[in-house]
């Protein structure tokens, strides 16, 4: 069912967003429990609406009955990433053509959000897998990406933990890979027959009219909360399709993907990619993963999950009398995998990945 946004248009030629298309734009971008605890709130301030079945203790009834296939075992518990905490506000402060250099710098950060690299290996870095540009372009993005408190960032997010409820499961059926919704997250929402009832048959002017006001309201959010289920629905398909070697092979086939790649594919807006795949989270045999985890730049045609991956990999398989340095790792990788990286790069992805030198790895 699509809806039908409206924008009004004012006296003065400016788009002036209505209350009923705020509010669907503000549920789309919801989580799980944030929806939960706005429906909760519309609930009590409309009598035409009834909330059922979308409790906490839900996730247990589906769980041991058997209701649906969410795998209660499964249930992680998520640090979030402070990187990608990073990446989602980096356009707070940058302009539209910075994003990708921000997002470049953001992984070149270590543990205690201080850069790997000076701006000149990161200028050089960027340039061999982008655009060519100055390391003055570097340190000036740098500066921007500093107003967002990266020490903060990084602390607070060490600190938290959350147990992660996913909105969707992949299931393999004859083959093919199938995307549902965990109907234990799902909200169940209708109208209140007894309140529609004492609508149709008041007398009352002022009863009416504030029943009609509000079973309006009432069928507005229904239709929003369908579009919504729609909406992440089509995009953690296209996902999911765009990523079965992932599904079926693990993390060093995860492709290349970006948010500007779905949303053509599926002729949608990218914001409404954003927003929609914004803390939301799919089930897989691979593990519970955020939707945005599957958005990735790439390296030499190989996402930064895939390459982290395979360096992990061969330093797991190294002789520790005799670890490999960047450099031999740099040409382990383009002749095993026919991908030419350079040894900054290695290092940049290594220390991503929290492990030391070659010097500090050898016993």
């Amino acid at each position: 069912m699509a809806l039908d946004f409206k924008l009004e248009l004012s006296q003065q030629q400016e788009l002036i967003m209505t209350p009923e298309l705020q509010t669907a734009i503000e549920v789309l971008q919801y989580s799980s429990l944030e929806l939960k605890e706005f429906l909760e709130a519309e609930e009590e301030k409309n009598p035409l609406l009834e909330l059922e079945s979308f409790t906490d203790n839900n996730y247990y009834n589906y769980n041991q009955t058997g209701g649906n296939d969410f795998d209660y075992e499964n249930l992680v518990a998520a640090q979030p990433d402070p990187c990608q905490y990073l990446s989602e506000r980096l356009f707070e402060v940058l302009t539209e053509s910075e994003i990708k250099l921000g997002n470049f710098i953001v992984g070149c950060l270590n543990r205690e959000a201080e850069l790997s690299f000076t701006f000149a290996e990161i200028a050089q870095m960027f340039s061999e897998q982008f655009n060519q540009i100055e390391q003055e372009e570097v340190e000036l993005v740098y500066n921007k990406v500093k107003e967002l408190d990266l020490e903060s960032a990084f602390k607070v997010k060490e600190n938290i933990s959350e147990y992660v409820i996913p909105d969707l499961i992949v299931k393999k059926i004859a083959g093919e890979f199938i995307v549902e919704f965990n109907q234990s997250a799902l909200p169940n929402l209708q109208i209140s027959s007894y309140y529609y009832n004492l609508w149709q048959q008041t007398n009352d002017s002022e009863t009416m009219k504030y029943l009609e006001k509000k079973y309006k309201a009432a069928v507005w959010l229904i239709k929003s909360i369908k579009q919504r289920q729609q909406t992440i629905k089509k995009i953690a398909e296209a996902i999911v399709a765009e990523q079965s070697a992932f599904l079926e092979a693990g993390f060093k086939f995860l492709s290349v993907m970006t948010m500007s790649d779905i949303a053509d594919l599926i002729s949608m807006h990218e914001s409404t990619v954003s927003r929609a795949s914004t803390s939301k989270y799919i089930q897989t045999d691979r593990g519970t993963f955020p939707l945005k985890f599957f958005f990735n730049s790439g390296v030499a045609g190989i996402s930064a999950v895939s390459l982290k991956a395979i360096i992990a990999e061969e330093i797991a398989a190294e002789k520790r009398a005799n670890p490999l340095s960047d450099k031999q790792l740099a040409g382990l990788i383009a002749e095993n995998y026919q991908l030419n990286i350079s040894r900054r790069t290695v290092a940049k992805y290594r220390n991503s990945l929290g492990i030391a030198g070659s010097r500090s790895r050898k016993k």
